[in-house]
């Protein structure tokens, strides 16, 4: 009985242990990645998961509060048109260093004015630190 019981206590124990091929790669993204991420979320109105791309200072807070006010406006039936708009958009990549980016947005569709993503890397992550309406 006994054996049995340190058996049972040694499968536990190593059936929580996971080998290093399984451990999820967490990868970290580039800017232009995060700016799509971040574009993704806000034309799905999801402002918790666009907020994880922003660096929280207070003009980001304003944008976003901004959008959920706008998203209030928008009949359910017409919130469907923003869904994937970000996909159609046109990334240019203007300046990359190890510590900023500067990722310019055109989007193809209703609106022709580019928009401009200022990001810093915080912590070995990239982060919008300010977005700019040309």
């Amino acid at each position: 009985m006994r054996h049995l019981i340190n058996f049972f206590v040694i499968l536990i124990l190593l059936t929580g242990c996971k080998s290093p091929e399984e451990k999820p790669q967490k990868e970290n993204k580039s800017p232009k990645e995060i700016v799509a991420a971040y574009l993704a979320a806000t034309n799905r109105f999801d402002f918790k998961s666009a907020k994880v791309f922003l660096i929280p200072n207070k003009k980001n807070l304003i944008i976003l509060e901004t959008l959920k006010k706008m998203e209030k406006s928008i009949p359910d039936d017409q919130k469907s048109r923003f869904l994937d708009r970000e996909r159609g958009a046109i990334y240019y990549e203007k300046e990359i260093t190890d510590s900023t980016a500067l990722i310019v947005v055109t989007p193809n569709q209703d609106i022709a004015m580019p928009i401009q993503f200022n990001l810093k890397k915080v912590k070995d992550k990239w982060l919008i630190e300010s977005v700019i309406l040309n």
